[in-house]
């Protein structure tokens, strides 16, 4: 509610200091640019959507002039908020700090374009004039926007950890670019008149699919590893809870050794695929009551190699297979990455603290004394990563004491015995 009032406030600065658009038409016809870009905006990372209206708002700016461009803008940014989408799940709050968050990146961004194009008339020698102001004005907004979107995206989902976002600096730098084609555009229709219309048309729409582009890869790239992770559960229902588990550690590790997000996305996604040679592997093995001998483990790791070499030659899973590749050398006690370490340190603490149809789990403290123990395979600070991430939060895995532990063996232990 505080970036919807705060809004509020900037909307009525502005309509007290700025006169209203002329031609009408012509700012009704980027309204509905405006509003169209917004309402098409897609997810390029967890709750993080983009569109290319950034370049219809600098272009506005350009063309109305800096005496009602601002408010022009501000104006479409209050309609855009009321997306159908919000009212049909009744999200009242969202679509108020959407407000919130465009008018105030506008005024911001948009005014110091105002403030920095040249008075009257521009002309053909204004047009490094213009740049130079589009440049700073593009990136004070999209530094403000980011950060409003990110208040609000913290405040809006409390209950649910959004994920860290990545290619931030490629998403920043195509705003960027966007806003001051935009601007350009602008210069464009002063100088030329309406027959440039469709021109910017295309400019708007390009920039809408270029982002459309990235989303579908990116959609594309979790619907295949999330294809795979049900199929593997499907086999072997263990997997399921190990593999979130695992997903949970690598994540909380990551942030601990301060991983950027292209980074920890990559080692999620290897957390949830690491099993994937499952596949291959014949049930009687999976699903071994005792434990794998030597032979056992042998052919385990034979079956799941092809599965994982037939994937690596999909594209967008090669970066995700090179560290599962790494990460069974390391767990074999080979050398590796610190990717591949700290998914080997997290799948064995998982494996310690969790229960086996031929093996209890140990407590959780004698699973970190383990981890400590192997630090020369894992690396100490993989190590401490993980045990600072897990007890940051407060979470206990495994029996919650030694006698607990015991009595989980000795009821193991005879269900061995009755196989």
């Amino acid at each position: 509610m505080v970036l919807g009032a705060t809004g509020a406030v900037a909307l009525g600065l502005l309509a007290l200091h700025q006169s209203l658009p002329r031609p009408l038409w012509l700012w009704a016809l980027l309204a509905a640019a405006y509003v169209a870009l917004e309402y098409s905006a897609v997810e390029v990372s967890d709750r993080l959507l983009i569109s290319s209206a950034v370049a219809v708002a600098f272009g506005t700016v350009v063309v109305l002039g800096r005496e009602s461009g601002v408010l022009a803008v501000a104006v479409m940014a209050s309609l855009a908020v009321a997306h159908p989408s919000y009212l049909a799940r009744r999200r009242w709050t969202l679509p108020v700090a959407n407000f919130g968050q465009l008018v105030l990146s506008s005024t911001v961004g948009l005014g110091l374009l105002a403030l920095l194009l040249p008075p009257g008339p521009l002309t053909r020698g204004d047009l490094p004039r213009v740049l130079a102001a589009a440049v700073p004005a593009a990136l004070l907004h999209d530094w403000v926007n980011f950060r409003l979107v990110a208040f609000m995206t913290r405040r809006l989902y409390p209950q649910r950890p959004v994920q860290p976002w990545s290619a931030l600096l490629s998403n920043h730098l195509a705003m960027t670019l966007l806003a001051v084609f935009g601007s350009l555009c602008g210069v464009a229709y002063l100088l030329a008149g309406p027959v440039v219309l469709p021109l910017m048309g295309l400019t708007f729409v390009g920039g809408h699919f270029g982002f459309a582009s990235y989303a579908r890869l990116r959609r594309a790239h979790l619907d295949t590893v999330h294809g795979f992770v049900k199929a593997i559960e499907a086999l072997d229902p263990y997997t399921r809870g190990h593999t979130d588990r695992v997903t949970h550690f690598v994540t909380l590790a990551g942030r601990e050794l301060e991983l950027g997000p292209e980074r920890i996305e990559r080692l999620q996604s290897a957390a949830l695929l690491h099993d994937v040679g499952k596949l291959a592997v014949p049930a009687s093995l999976l699903r071994k009551a005792e434990p794998l001998t030597a032979d056992d483990e042998r052919a385990v790791v034979r079956h799941m190699r092809v599965v994982e070499n037939l994937l690596a030659d999909i594209e967008v899973l090669a970066p995700v297979l090179r560290i599962i590749d790494e990460y069974h050398r390391v767990a074999a006690g080979g050398r590796g990455s610190r990717e591949a370490r700290l998914l080997a340190a997290a799948d064995a603490f998982d494996a310690m603290t969790s229960t086996r149809s031929y093996r209890a789990a140990v407590t959780q403290e004698h699973a970190f004394a383990q981890l400590r123990a192997d630090a020369e395979v894992f690396g100490a600070d993989v190590v401490e990563a993980l045990i600072a991430g897990i007890g940051r939060r407060g979470e206990v895995y495994g029996p919650p004491d030694d006698a607990s532990s015991a009595e989980v063996a000795r009821l193991v232990k005879e269900r061995a015995l009755r196989a």
